[in-house]
């Protein structure tokens, strides 16, 4: 038996994963485990497969058929076969009792060769290699730094390895979802969950707003929201819907959504704010209220599309540090990965969920990002 650890990225349409297995199969290699990544490439794709004999003309035809031409390929052991879910929930019993061998933990769950207790604002140790070393926080000063050489770390790994992290951390339960927010324009909102009540207001916000707004978030003039749609707003198994009210106004003046994908770890984000409300911050700062409970969720990434000449969007989304594409059929697409930037929660405000260390969309020195 040789096990080898495959990794290859592949686009992300109906059919290409079958190719990808058929190459394997042909080649007499025998599937024993399959994990599927978000990463900068898109999908990435990991297999653990058993070859009887030599595996290297599979690796060449799939560096053919990968979409960024770079397939990965590590000697895998028989230990690595056990079910992954079932290894990070044995790593989080054991932590319960040594919390001090996290950095051993994080290093079993990454497949890592190495990994230390660090401080967040430490000198990387391999800074000509930047995609081999993770530093996943704990806390708002110390971090582990795990290193793995022969395999990039993907997006989804990071929102792992903060997961296992929150496990052994103290317990503050889920992230709010109602309360307080101040932009950076130091205007006060408060915000809280839709439900079915809102609808009126709702349909108000939106035939308050310009067709040029509204074709921004729908790509269409809606001039009213379906009862479909307002249900979606309002479905927790969709996702999550967040209305901001001025806190001297009984209308809500924006709507800010995180919305469940077909991609696993994947969700969507996008946002409503009243034309006589914007350029005020309030899309920047729902934006970073959504990412925080992106990162409660265990989401690796979120994603946002709109037209091309939304600019204020894309300068929302570049502020939290993501990849905005150059528009394509024309949409204009914007990544933001979430891992690896879980924030220390404390009761109150939820701006405290937004304002320590290492929180979405904030620098590691903590210094504001706009």
């Amino acid at each position: 038996m040789a096990l080898w650890r495959i990794r290859t990225a592949v686009e992300d349409r109906p059919g290409r994963l079958a190719e990808v297995v058929g190459v394997l199969a042909e080649h007499g290699g025998n599937i024993l485990g399959l994990s599927i990544h978000t990463d900068a490439v898109g999908v990435v794709d990991e297999f653990v497969v058993d070859f009887p004999g030599d595996h290297r003309c599979a690796v060449a035809e799939l560096d053919n058929r990968s979409r960024d031409g770079d397939v990965v390929a590590v000697p895998a052991a028989p230990r690595e076969l056990g079910d992954d879910l079932t290894r990070a929930l044995l790593l989080t019993t054991r932590l319960r009792s040594e919390p001090n061998r996290l950095p051993e933990a994080l290093r079993e769950l990454l497949h890592a060769d190495s990994a230390s207790w660090s401080g967040l604002g430490a000198t990387p140790e391999f800074p000509e290699e930047p995609e081999s070393t993770m530093l996943v926080p704990v806390g708002p000063m110390r971090a582990v730094r795990v290193r793995r050489p022969d395999r990039p770390f993907t997006w989804t790994e990071s929102a792992r390895a903060d997961a296992l992290v929150r496990s052994v951390m103290p317990p503050t339960g889920p992230a709010p979802t109602d309360g307080l927010v101040t932009t950076h324009h130091s205007l006060e909102l408060s915000v809280r969950q839709v439900g079915s009540a809102d609808a009126e207001s709702l349909q108000r916000l939106h035939k308050r707003c310009s067709a040029e707004t509204v074709h921004r978030r729908y790509f269409s003039t809606v001039r009213e929201l379906s009862p479909r749609t307002l249900g979606v707003f309002c479905d927790p198994e969709h996702g999550l819907t967040l209305a901001a009210w001025p806190m001297r106004g009984d209308a809500p003046v924006a709507l800010a959504h995180l919305m469940y994908t077909l991609d696993p770890g994947v969700g969507e984000i996008a946002f409503l704010v009243e034309d006589a409300w914007q350029g005020q911050g309030i899309g920047t700062c729902m934006a970073r209220v959504l990412t925080a409970i992106a990162a409660d969720w265990g989401l690796a990434e979120v994603r946002a599309e709109t037209v091309p000449d939304n600019a204020p969007m894309q300068r929302v989304m570049r502020r939290l540090g993501a990849t905005v594409r150059p528009p394509k059929d024309g949409v204009v697409q914007a990544r933001l990965p979430i891992g690896g930037t879980v924030p220390e929660r404390r009761p109150g405000r939820l701006m405290t969920l937004l304002s320590q260390t290492g929180a979405p969309g904030m620098p590691l020195s903590g210094a504001p990002a706009w």
